[in-house]
């Protein structure tokens, strides 16, 4: 047994030493930072992705595609031992281990200067960045700010508080030590850390974490972030819709001026991961059963996850708010001939029709209507008789109003529509994934201003983004605007004006406080701000991987979803504004050499977990 133990040994220590050689030369450090990289991969690449982020919350609830439903319902299957948990969990200190190990030696490889200082700042933007997303989902976790050399298995949580501190203050260090422009288009500059600091102050500042948080912070937020807004390169993109327009793999919707800090794909291989960017698949309802339709890459692979919830479609001004129409697919064109429908005597709006194509393949086969309960305009005889298969929110049934949207048909989020992937079943995705824009840089002020109640500077910066969101002069609208509207066709008048918001959205009491679908027990002015920059929050950035970790920092989760998300409802509580600490790792920590004990595991882990 001895020379089995010391040839074990000897080969650990091989290992170790050969890596530990390998950084200490700039072409080791220099592969290790470009590693790096992947961690931001990650949060694009499986399930996890929206898990951990869209589910369970008030903009979204479970589709047919029921494999990770326990996210959105909260049901007793959401313990511990989930994989997706364990899965941020280990992916993040993964990439901190890496972070640290570049943190200890680029100073003692690279000379003096810029790209010691680039290097050293990327790193310390991945461990704020990593630690951020574990303290958002977790709370406090194990804090470590050294590389692993060799098998640890004691660790010991540091408070929510610490671990705050420790993200802010390396962001603080990544401001300074990063470029203003990047040497490679997708590196980290001073503007993503900028963002990303404004953003953990405005947490630390939210509800969840109001027992530590700093009198300084929000000031803090509207301090990095106006730098970002006024003082780098990025700039909101003209148009909403160019943002997510994406015309080819690598073209220059992902190199627009308001995206901060993206997550690279590409089509070829190496730059795919382990699984490319899957985003593309949770959005989508069943599109290839329904008449003249058959799947193909144009419209994407449908795993039919996230159906919006009605708060997702009320939130918006749909006629003026020009982002809901370019944030959902509304139409799809017929591309199978094989089952096309035909008129029959009874809907046929002629005789001569009867036994005759509806459409022809590259005509609309599919529309979607987003209405009110009150729109009375729509029937189903009106359905039954239409060409292109209607599917309309709501319809009247000889005065019952019913809705043909169901758990399978409903809008889809177009915002990660991929149709460049290689083949029709692939589920790796080619287009980069958006970490940090602007826009959400002009909300995290908005909101920093608002809780210090200063409004006409919070709507300062709301009103430039609701300016953009609406229609400009000319601005044409899809066919399926003008028919869901009721507006006549060919108006092209502007819809800015309309946009432009005021002290009376948050005003209790007003009509357009009314309109913004508050909670019932909203009765504050302060308390509407929140609601309210939650509801702008909603209306830019829908579907982009916040609203749990934003619903939980301000401790609103479990009203909205009771009020918003009929399948959480029953079961979310207060215990969900945190994760579980993974089971895998309570099993694995030991505490002087030994297994924690059941009441030491239960000490370590979340309340009520």
């Amino acid at each position: 047994m001895v020379p089995s133990s010391c040839s074990k040994f000897l080969e650990e220590e091989v290992v170790a030493t050969l890596t530990n050689q390998h950084y200490q030369t700039v072409e080791g450090l220099e592969s290790l930072v470009a590693g790096m990289y992947d961690g931001l991969r990650f949060h694009f690449n499986y399930e996890w992705a929206y898990t951990t982020t869209n589910y369970g919350v008030d903009e979204f609830t479970n589709g047919g595609g029921l494999d990770k439903v326990h996210f959105n319902t909260y049901s007793s299957v959401l313990d511990p031992t989930v994989g997706e948990f364990a899965d941020v969990w280990n992916n993040m200190y993964a990439n901190i281990n890496t972070a640290n190990t570049g943190i200890r030696y680029i100073p003692n490889v690279y000379p003096a200067g810029e790209q010691q200082n680039t290097r050293l700042g990327e790193c310390y933007f991945m461990r704020a960045f990593d630690y951020f997303k574990l303290v958002k989902q977790f709370g406090g976790v194990p804090l470590k700010l050294e590389p692993s050399e060799s098998l640890q298995t004691e660790f010991a949580r540091a408070s929510a508080e610490v671990v705050y501190a420790q993200v802010i203050s390396d962001f603080r260090v990544a401001v300074e030590l990063l470029p203003t422009t990047p040497a490679q288009v997708g590196r980290i500059t001073r503007a993503a850390a900028q963002h990303c600091l404004a953003k953990a102050y405005l947490y630390r500042a939210s509800e969840l974490n109001a027992a530590f948080s700093k009198t300084t912070d929000l000031d803090s937020a509207v301090y990095f972030g106006e730098q970002v807004i006024n003082n780098s390169p990025h700039k909101l993109a003209r148009d909403f819709a160019d943002i997510f327009r994406y015309t080819r793999v690598n073209d220059v919707n992902e190199t627009n001026e308001e995206i901060l800090l993206g997550a690279q794909f590409d089509n070829q291989d190496a730059l795919a991961g382990r699984y490319g960017n899957q985003t593309h698949l949770y959005f989508l309802s069943i599109y290839q059963t329904l008449p003249g339709m058959i799947r193909d890459i144009a419209n994407g692979r449908e795993f039919q996850r996230l159906r919006p919830t009605d708060y997702a479609l009320d939130v918006f001004r749909r006629k003026d708010d020009a982002r809901f129409y370019k944030s959902f697919k509304f139409t799809y064109i017929a591309n199978n001939a094989n089952t096309l429908p035909t008129w029959t005597a009874d809907n046929a709006p002629g005789p001569h029709l009867v036994g005759q194509p509806k459409f022809n393949v590259g005509d609309t086969a599919v529309v979607y209507i987003a209405n009110d309960k009150a729109d009375t305009r729509f029937t189903t005889a009106i359905i039954d008789q239409s060409a292109p298969t209607l599917f309309v929110r709501y319809y009247q049934d000889n005065g019952e109003v019913k809705s043909n949207w169901n758990i399978s048909q409903y809008l889809s989020l177009s915002k990660y529509i991929d149709p460049f992937r290689t083949t029709v079943a692939s589920q790796f995705g080619t287009r980069d994934g958006i970490v940090a824009r602007i826009g959400e840089t002009y909300l995290i002020v908005a909101e920093a201003y608002g809780r210090k109640s200063d409004y006409a500077s919070a709507l300062r910066y709301i009103n430039i983004l609701r300016e953009r969101a609406g229609y400009k002069e000319g601005e044409d609208r899809t066919a399926v605007y003008y028919r869901a509207e009721n507006v006549p066709a060919g108006t092209v008048a502007s819809t800015q004006a309309a946009m432009h918001a005021t002290e009376a959205y948050f005003t209790p009491g007003t009509p357009e406080a009314l309109g913004e679908l508050y909670p019932p027990s909203v009765n504050s002015m302060a308390q509407c701000f929140i609601h309210f920059i939650l509801n702008e929050r909603s209306r830019e950035l829908l579907g982009e991987f916040h609203r749990w970790e934003d619903l939980a920092r301000t401790k609103t989760l479990v009203e909205r979803d009771q009020q918003f998300n009929p399948e959480a409802a029953p079961n979310v509580r207060e215990k969900h504004l945190l994760r579980p600490i993974p089971q895998s790792f309570l099993d694995v920590v030991q505490k002087d050499g030994q297994a924690l004990t059941p009441e030491e595991r239960a000490q370590m882990q979340n309340p009520g977990w």
